[in-house]
């Protein structure tokens, strides 16, 4: 049994006997052990767990009137009947002032008749904040016994729910209706209420229909505070991705984290993620790990969202919110793009100026020569020429503009058409240069020319004052 700061052994633990309770508040507080102060009270697998000391460590908590912050029972054995502890939790927890937060995770023998002796602790709670029932095995019919729970406590913020196959498309309506009536009563009686943040039902033999509920939750006031949803080894398909993006898009939701490990999406709900994405700027992470559907046209457009190689512009204008997309397991997907998914959406503590600059770097390393000036006006290209001829020298500039076949082939007859534009100190006589000329062969002529030819060049370009600006 630990406690804050503290940690109290089972076998030193002293409870006031029958004779003390008559005694004045103060000496009770000396009998015991332990600090004033709420009390976390946890059983491991380390040994199995009495009945008597479950009852002993609750019935202090109880005359201390101090509220018990966690109660957790962890994968641990009974060294009775369960059902007997199961009574006892259900009588004792409902005269406990507050309970903050029960875990009862991965014990084994927990079902449906379970869950109805608990059922007189959690409807008459409301200071609940967090409820962890992983790895039970009751039903939909135990959880209409405890919805109860659900429409009054206006403080749950965390309900976790896994490894429980019997739970459902029909539990999580239970649920989520339940918790949009609470939702529904707390608005009209003007209560605040923080919300559900966290839920979490992984492996729970949830489909289509369990997603659709989800989703009609997130357009709901009540899904408005939720920021993690994990629904990862349920068989939602295409359709219960497609009824979850549509939610998230429609309702404007900040969720942040979104699980669907193993859920049986393919190319076309990772192509509705993808659109999701585009728009989103809340969305931390997604995961989407071991859904075999998902090929290569599905993490493109994933991937498109975060990472558009359109222009350097469509680059800085992507999703640079998303910093964990996993698409591990997913088989049929490319090495290269899961390489480079990791390498993109795998800096949850990187800047988003400097994954920008990561994308933008890695995106020139790549892309043809000149894709950087794609959004440049052209009026600025002598400017442009100029500044990497005087910081390079003209053999570089040269060889860079030979680099580019389409420039070095490329001629505008009217560019340099004598009547067009004439220097007054050109003399009229001498000779110029062939109009079916390339870009280059234009300046192929002795220094003298090519100075006036050049003028003829740069004039075309009107004057103006704002491209200073730019000459550095």
């Amino acid at each position: 049994v630990t406690q804050n700061n503290r940690i109290i052994n089972h076998n030193k633990f002293k409870v006031a006997a029958a004779t003390t309770m008559s005694k004045h508040s103060s000496d009770i507080e000396k009998d015991l052990p332990y600090h004033s102060g709420p009390i976390d009270i946890i059983y491991g697998v380390e040994s199995p767990v009495k009945l008597s000391d479950v009852a002993r460590n609750i019935s202090s908590a109880k005359k201390r009137r101090r509220p018990i912050e966690h109660l957790g029972f962890l994968g641990c054995r009974f060294c009775d009947d369960t059902r007997k502890v199961f009574r006892l939790l259900g009588h004792k927890l409902r005269r406990i002032r507050d309970v903050h937060d029960l875990a009862i995770h991965g014990v084994p023998n927990v079902g449906n008749e379970e869950l109805a002796l608990l059922a007189p602790f959690l409807n008459g709670n409301s200071t609940l904040r967090s409820l962890d029932l992983t790895g039970t095995t009751f039903d939909a019919q135990a959880i209409e016994g405890v919805d109860r729970f659900f429409r009054r406590n206006s403080s749950l913020e965390r309900l976790v729910l896994g490894e429980n196959q019997c739970v459902g498309d029909e539990g999580v309506e239970t649920i989520v209706s339940a918790l949009m009536q609470q939702q529904q009563q707390t608005s009209r009686k003007r209560k605040r209420s923080s919300g559900l943040r966290v839920l979490a039902i992984e492996s729970c033999g949830v489909r289509h229909g369990g997603a659709s509920s989800i989703s009609d939750m997130l357009r709901h006031a009540t899904g408005s505070s939720l920021r993690l949803l994990e629904l990862s080894n349920n068989d939602i398909g295409d359709a219960g991705a497609e009824a979850l993006s549509g939610a998230i898009v429609e309702s404007g939701h900040r969720l942040e984290h979104l699980g669907l490990n193993n859920a049986g999406v393919s190319d076309r709900g990772a192509v509705m993620f993808g659109k999701l994405l585009k728009s989103n700027r809340s969305l931390h992470t997604l995961s989407l790990q071991k859904n075999a559907g998902i090929t290569d046209v599905g993490a493109s457009s994933l991937l498109k969202a975060v990472y558009d190689t359109d222009s350097v512009s469509s680059i800085i204008g992507s999703n640079h919110v998303l910093r964990g997309l996993s698409l591990r397991g997913c088989s049929r997907i490319s090495r290269n793009l899961l390489h480079l998914t990791n390498q993109l959406c795998g800096r949850m503590l990187c800047k988003e100026e400097d994954l920008i600059r990561l994308k933008i770097s890695k995106h020139m390393a790549s892309a043809e020569c000149g894709v950087a000036l794609e959004d440049f006006d052209l009026e600025l290209m002598p400017r442009i020429l100029s500044f990497v001829g005087k910081a390079s020298g003209m053999a570089s500039l040269f060889h860079t503009l030979k680099s580019l076949p389409i420039l070095y082939t490329h001629y505008d007859p009217e560019a340099f058409q004598p009547e067009k534009v004439l220097d007054e100190t050109m003399d009229e006589k001498e000779e110029i240069p062939a109009s079916n000329a390339t870009f280059l062969e234009q300046f192929k002529l002795n220094s003298r020319r090519a100075r006036k030819y050049y003028t003829i060049f740069a004039s075309l370009v009107p004057e103006r004052s704002a491209m200073l600006r730019y000459q550095d």
